[in-house]
């Protein structure tokens, strides 16, 4: 038995008077990914969020329970009578959200404990006003995945953090005094890039890749696509060049979501399924970058291919 990505869908800001936050984004991304397996929000019977920039830095209670309620995934405790519930929760590893959420999803799904599953993933500018150098595009993204009685599914992960190389990634917060609608001062984030983190990321995202595949006993011609982050910049197709993997198998990502966050790998997806050349391939090999710096690598396994 094993688990099949049913389907993604992405979101994205558009240039409207009221622009959507992550919740708005991530909500309508779920909705669409739904729509496009022809299921509903009743069905899921797990949700899980891995978005990190949330609007007015909202903390409690967890994101996943608020677009629980949103879609209408099974809203309230106990369930109806002769329905299931959906468990939700949310998942924070930044840039790896969406793989670590893979493989948490995939414990429950390959072994039928639950037969669907819904990642999301959205970052924006949670305060617009007090953030500086913010690197990210408001999206969206939701992937579904669906219990299978054929060999679908993962074939390995492995997720590792390399703090010898120091914090590449930071937000930084400080009280400056010019800050503010009428320069009153207030407390201002700011996100810093260290010169080093994309190198960085590129190396130890090498390392992890060969180290997954040796684990599944594949070889780099034996992946049909490479699914990475958008964020750094020029990580996938460095990734691809260092790994020796034509460049024709990295998908081209819409231009309104490159440097995407969390969402990153989903819009990355969503591309491929829309290539010709790329929609049906026997191994995916997911490589996403994320703070620490955090490497985290999967393999995907569809035999219809």
């Amino acid at each position: 038995m094993g688990t099949r990505i049913e389907a993604v869908a992405t979101a994205c800001r558009r240039d409207t008077v009221v622009r959507p936050g992550s919740l708005a984004l991530s909500d309508e991304a779920a909705r669409r990914c739904l729509q496009h397996a022809h299921r509903t929000g009743e069905e899921l019977d797990l949700l899980i969020n891995t978005g990190i920039y949330r609007d007015h830095n909202l903390a409690e209670p967890a994101l996943a329970a608020i677009i629980q309620e949103d879609i209408g995934a099974n809203p309230g405790h106990p369930p109806r009578f002769g329905h299931h519930g959906t468990f939700s929760f949310d998942v924070a590893n930044g840039g790896c959200g969406v793989v670590t959420a893979l493989q948490l999803a995939d414990g429950f799904v390959a072994a039928g404990t639950a037969r669907f599953a819904l990642i999301v993933a959205a970052d924006a500018d949670p305060s617009p006003r007090t953030t500086r150098g913010f690197p990210f595009v408001p999206a969206g993204g939701a992937a579904l995945l669906e219990h299978v009685p054929d060999a679908t599914g993962f074939l390995g992960f492995a997720i590792r953090t390399f703090p010898e190389d120091g914090p590449g990634l930071t937000a930084e917060m400080e009280w400056r005094r010019d800050a503010g609608i009428f320069r009153h001062g207030r407390n201002v984030v700011e996100i810093v890039e260290s010169h080093w983190f994309a190198e960085s990321c590129v190396e130890h995202g090498v390392a992890v890749a060969r180290e997954v595949l040796a684990a599944a006993k594949l070889k780099i011609h034996d992946i049909g696509v490479l699914i990475a982050s958008q964020y750094p910049d020029r990580f996938a197709t460095e990734l691809a060049r260092r790994l020796e993997l034509p460049a024709d198998r990295v998908p081209r990502v819409a231009p309104e979501l490159v440097r995407a966050h969390t969402a990153g790998p989903i819009a990355a997806l969503e591309a491929a399924l829309l290539a010709p050349n790329l929609a049906r391939v026997r191994h995916t090999l997911f490589v996403t970058a994320g703070a620490g710096p955090t490497i985290a690598a999967a393999i995907y396994s569809d035999p219809r291919a």
